[in-house]
């Protein structure tokens, strides 16, 4: 499974009986930082957490948006067909260890990196939704 093979996914696994995979996600963006160093991937999880913390059930949460940053980038491509961003996201390791990243619809996103942290998991309301 993709989180697996990031760090820091301790909290994500505690709210969530099954983490679901990542398909047809809002991707709130994309980001190159540290002149190409650091990319950063924010997305917002499929669905609500079966076992969110107190505080975010009383204060009316029902998304949950992930920043995952992936360190030491060794290529990345990046082509988009729309103003909106939802998609798929797969991140599995390929044989040499390194990372691979795929982001597949409305954007299209291919990043190999030598490793990927779980930055921050935020709840906040989606209105949408």
């Amino acid at each position: 499974m993709w989180y697996m093979i990031l760090e820091e996914s301790h909290f994500l696994k505690s709210l969530y009986n099954e983490i679901p995979d990542l398909d047809n996600v809002r991707i709130e963006g994309i980001y190159i930082k540290e002149e190409g160093r650091k990319v950063t991937l924010h997305f917002d999880m499929p669905f609500y957490a079966e076992n969110p913390p107190k505080k975010w059930a009383n204060l009316g949460y029902n998304s949950i948006a992930l920043q995952v940053d992936f360190f030491d980038i060794h290529s990345l491509e990046m082509k988009t067909s729309s103003d909106t961003y939802r998609g798929n996201i797969e991140i599995t390791k390929d044989e040499q260890g390194l990372l691979d990243i795929n982001v597949t619809g409305e954007i299209n996103a291919k990043i190999k990196a030598d490793t990927g942290f779980i930055q921050s998991i935020n709840g906040y309301i989606n209105e949408a939704v």
